[in-house]
């Protein structure tokens, strides 16, 4: 080696950063071919810190003056191999018609497929990929941020959530407060989605992000669309009740277990742990409040119905199989992040409806889920590691005997009193 380790990596990965596009493959063979001849590193060495394959790395390593810009692939680089200018021409031709269109709030790639389905049926349907390219060449295309997170770093417990505690897990989120012109009052909206498919967006205009209205924006929702199994929801005083009282069922909690819905409780004042949500709340903005003009509120609600009549279509949904569900214990869950906190000497710490419940010191900072089993009336504490999880505490946590005694006034959750 003529560098030194810390060069080395230096021009490695300098090189990565140029080369992720298809456009300066040229380069990349130039750039592969001096690594080896002029810098002496190793074929190996190229191959597994550039990210290539062997077969890359050897074809352009045969011999210092190689013809790096010879191409068998038969079509002019920088061209589409399969699709012409006919191709490019409808789909220029379907985004607009979707533009123009009162009803349609969507026009990517996925929107123009389905549209392209309806007006050329004979004909083969260009993929997502191909759209989008001829799309970006236009300057079309909404280009998404991308966050670098440290959820699966601190044991996020996602696989659980999504994989292990119900088969349709459901968020929804309270979206507000708006205003249109000539009101003053604020409007507010509640955003469901489910994340696995069959996925859906569903937005419905409320009086005020209350419990009530929660309530009943989900007896509509169940019954034009789905019951789900879980439902995440954030920490709202709406939906998780008291500030004050400790270890109370609240009004959204007995409503939902009252439906056989498991409640899940996500992470205070961590919105990525909403990501799904909060992506369909953006979508909500971009592409209904953000894009329309709205006069009166019963300009919102049939243009809010036309937004959820072409959500459904962009997503595809439909109801699933009623599959067979298994007995129904009544727990509710909660995602935490472990703190730490000198008053209570070097123990970790999570808040649990208002109760202070100690972890070990080892988990400060990390994500664990807590389980109530309000049959049994106990807390047990987990963490997930490569998807499974290992309990680390367990303890007694009793119902509130003032909310007890509020259901049996209400007859509801008669399995917990």
């Amino acid at each position: 080696m003529t560098l030194k380790f810390g060069l080395e990596n230096e021009i490695i990965n300098n090189l990565i950063s140029e080369y992720d596009t298809q456009k300066k493959l040229i380069k990349l063979r130039k750039q592969v071919n001096h690594l080896y001849f002029n810098e002496n590193f190793s074929k190996n060495y190229i191959s597994n810190h550039m990210h290539l394959s062997k077969h890359f790395v050897i074809k352009w390593t045969k011999s210092p003056d190689q013809d790096f810009e010879y191409d068998q692939r038969g079509w002019p680089m920088g061209k589409p191999r399969k699709w012409n200018n006919q191709t490019y021409e409808r789909i220029m031709s379907l985004y607009n018609y979707l533009k123009n269109d009162q009803k349609a709030f969507y026009w990517g790639p996925t929107a123009i497929q389905h549209v392209w389905r309806r007006f050329y049926p004979q004909e083969e349907v260009p993929p997502v990929r191909s759209i989008g390219k001829m799309l970006k060449d236009q300057g079309l295309t909404y280009q998404k941020k991308k966050h670098k997170g440290a959820a699966k770093y601190l044991c996020y417990p996602e696989y659980t959530v999504y994989s292990k505690l119900g088969n349709r897990v459901m968020e929804a989120d309270f979206i507000g407060p708006k205003f249109i012109q000539g009101q003053t009052k604020p409007l507010h909206f509640i955003g469901c989605a489910f994340k696995k498919p069959p996925k859906l967006r569903y937005y419905q205009r409320i009086e005020a992000p209350t419990a009530k209205s929660f309530i009943q924006t989900c007896e509509k929702f169940f019954q034009y669309h789905e019951k789900p199994d879980c439902m995440k929801i954030d920490n709202a005083a709406a939906h998780i009740g008291s500030k004050s009282g400790k270890r109370n069922i609240s009004q959204v909690m007995a409503f939902l277990l009252e439906q056989e819905i498991v409640p899940i409780f996500s992470v205070p004042r961590r919105p990525f742990t909403q990501a799904s949500i909060e992506g369909n709340n953006s979508v909500f903005s971009r592409k209904f409040w953000n894009q329309r003009t709205f006069a009166t509120l019963q300009d919102i609600d049939t243009q809010l119905e036309w937004f959820n009549e072409d959500s459904k279509i962009y997503t595809g949904y439909q109801p699933p199989n009623g599959a067979k569900k298994e007995p129904f214990i009544p727990k509710v869950y909660f995602l935490r992040q472990v703190h730490d906190k000198s008053e209570i000497g070097e123990e970790g710490f999570i808040d649990v409806l208002n109760e202070t419940v100690t972890i070990p010191n080892d988990f400060i900072n990390l994500f664990v889920l807590a389980e109530w089993d309000l049959i049994k009336e106990h807390l047990s504490v987990y963490l997930e590691k490569e998807q499974s999880l290992t309990l680390i505490d367990k303890k007694e946590f009793t119902i509130n005997p003032d909310s007890k005694k509020n259901l049996r006034k209400t007859g509801a959750l008669s399995y917990c009193i």
